[in-house]
């Protein structure tokens, strides 16, 4: 049988050009309700696409660079394929060779000087931004406390966790669950105990049940932003990777470390309406 949400995937899929399932025509994100003009953060983007595949890296340039804060961006091409035009604050790295995701962040991560950064955002290369993303999402991460965050993907997006995607009814959840992708948040506190990331899982398969012990552990927050969705339908999950090698890693790395099960991990500890 097919589910009402396989329904509205295909109904995107034949309405819009392939790749063209963005945000543009949609309304821009929703703030918090008497948001209060703070001062400007400082935050690093961190992205990692295939070059030689289709991409959204241009529009996930513009995305992050529109609004009040400072957001400087770094983007590593892997592959042969073109990188997107130079603009000032963003460096442009290639690459040599495949290599898993968490071992390439571990090695950028490494040489910068991350305290100087109020949040660091790590993105995969096939999302798209709804208008206003980055001051929306900035403002409601601060409002909540998250220090692991998210923000929710759009209900026609491909999913493997059924939470993480967006409730229409709600603008935020503290969950005990953030994933590790397509787009990630973390904070100052976060960043002290979950850097360097383990290599063991080295695609991040598994961190996301590990990381709620973790932050029950050292008090930290974790939540979704679901007034700041992201679309999530470009390009099909597991079609540039193994799924079934990657689970089996992930298998080795939940034995080995204290984690919740996925019963557990799914769940909301409080929802923000306003």
């Amino acid at each position: 049988m097919t589910s009402l949400h396989q329904l509205r995937r295909r109904w995107r899929a034949w309405r819009l050009p392939a790749g063209q399932r963005a945000f543009l025509q949609q309304p821009a994100a929703d703030r918090p309700a008497g948001e209060s003009s703070t001062s400007a953060l400082r935050v690093l983007v961190v992205g990692i696409y295939l070059s030689e595949k289709p991409h959204r890296v241009p529009h996930l340039i513009e995305a992050f660079a529109a609004g009040r804060h400072r957001v400087d961006q770094v983007w590593v091409a892997l592959g042969n394929g073109p990188q997107p035009p130079a603009h000032a604050e963003i460096e442009h790295l290639r690459w040599d060779g495949m290599a898993p995701k968490f071992v390439i962040l571990n090695q950028l991560l490494a040489v910068r000087d991350l305290q100087t950064y109020d949040y660091l955002l790590i993105s995969d290369d096939d999302i798209a931004l709804c208008p206003g993303f980055m001051d929306a999402y900035l403002a409601w991460i601060r409002r909540c406390d998250f220090s692991i965050a998210q923000p929710a993907r759009a209900p026609h997006s491909y999913k493997d966790h059924r939470i993480a995607l967006q409730r229409c009814w709600v603008k935020a959840r503290q969950t005990c669950f953030v994933e590790i992708g397509p787009l990630l948040s973390l904070d100052r506190a976060a960043r002290r105990h979950l850097l360097p990331f383990d290599e063991s899982s080295p695609m991040g398969w598994g961190y996301d049940f590990v990381w709620p012990l973790l932050a029950q552990q050292q008090g930290l927050r974790m939540g979704i932003v679901d007034a700041t969705p992201i679309d999530h339908s470009y390009r099909p999950q597991s079609a540039t990777y193994s799924r079934d090698a990657n689970r089996e890693v992930a298998e080795r790395f939940l034995r080995a470390h204290p984690h919740l099960r996925r019963c557990e991990a799914y769940r909301t500890v409080r929802r923000y309406y306003r």
